[in-house]
């Protein structure tokens, strides 16, 4: 199985923050976007491409791909750094086998159909309903945008 170091779920996906912050915290040289839409639209694809530094290797892949990606053999010293727009993505990975300790939850913008939790976290009832699914099966999932602000428990927000 690959070497996770980090799962985010962020929908900014790459920006300032993953690039300055969270992959100099997990000395992360792959990362993993998993996102359909991203992963089929060629555009969508060269944006992420661009924002991403030229010393990481990135992947953007849909569901079905990335699962098989994360249960092949890690190469050595590859760690990687899981990003998706919400946590439907995350917890389709726990479902098929992938193991996830940890994940943290960045920026959740508002929308039609989504209830704002805090400043920059809001999510309707399926994407709570994740992450509930995702704390039954055992994950810790915390909210966090950057790593200098302490971890608060998603559970406090359920």
């Amino acid at each position: 199985m690959r070497n996770i170091v980090m799962a985010r779920v962020d929908e900014r996906l790459i920006h300032g923050q993953v690039m300055t912050s969270w992959l100099k915290l997990t000395d992360a040289n792959v990362i993993l976007v998993i996102d359909g839409p991203s992963a089929t639209n060629a555009f969508l694809k060269r944006i992420l491409f661009a924002a991403a530094p030229k010393s990481i290797t990135l992947h953007v892949m849909t569901e079905e791909d990335a699962a098989a990606f994360l249960k092949e053999d890690a190469p050595e010293g590859e760690r990687v750094f899981v990003l998706t727009k919400t946590p439907g993505p995350m917890l389709k990975m726990v479902k098929s086998g992938i193991e996830l300790s940890e994940v943290i939850l960045g920026n959740m913008g508002g929308a039609a159909g989504r209830k704002r939790f805090n400043k920059s976290i809001s999510a309707s009832d399926a994407e709570i309903q994740d992450f509930r699914d995702l704390v039954a099966s055992g994950v810790s999932v915390y909210c966090q945008m950057v790593p200098t602000d302490a971890k608060e428990n998603i559970k406090k927000l359920l």
